[in-house]
């Protein structure tokens, strides 16, 4: 797919080049993409034609969270569930006078 802008050519000059503008906003629409879920984070790198860590460094900078983190949150508020499940078991066994057993 290819978007088209009509933006004036008078605004660039060289202090402010169209390459350079056409980049940010390509590099813009891609993180958005990301933002959106529309895009993998492979697949944003290999657009952007940068290695896996400089796209994690430019996603914090969007304040879009990288998989891996999201990931470890979700494994990090599993883990905590598990073990509020596990000690409230703990804590009905206790007021039943010990652990429960199959019958």
């Amino acid at each position: 797919m290819e978007i088209k802008l009509e933006i004036p050519a008078e605004i660039f000059d060289e202090g402010f080049p169209a390459v350079a503008f056409e980049a940010r906003v390509r590099e813009f629409a891609i993180m958005e993409l990301l933002r959106a879920k529309r895009l993998h984070e492979h697949e944003a790198a290999r657009m952007l034609a940068v290695e896996r860590w400089e796209l994690v460094e430019k996603m914090e900078r969007a304040g879009i969270v990288p998989a891996e983190k999201e990931f470890d949150q979700i494994k990090g508020e599993l883990g905590k569930a598990i073990a509020s499940i596990k000690a409230g078991g703990a804590k009905s066994a206790a007021k039943l006078g010990g652990p429960r057993r199959k019958r």
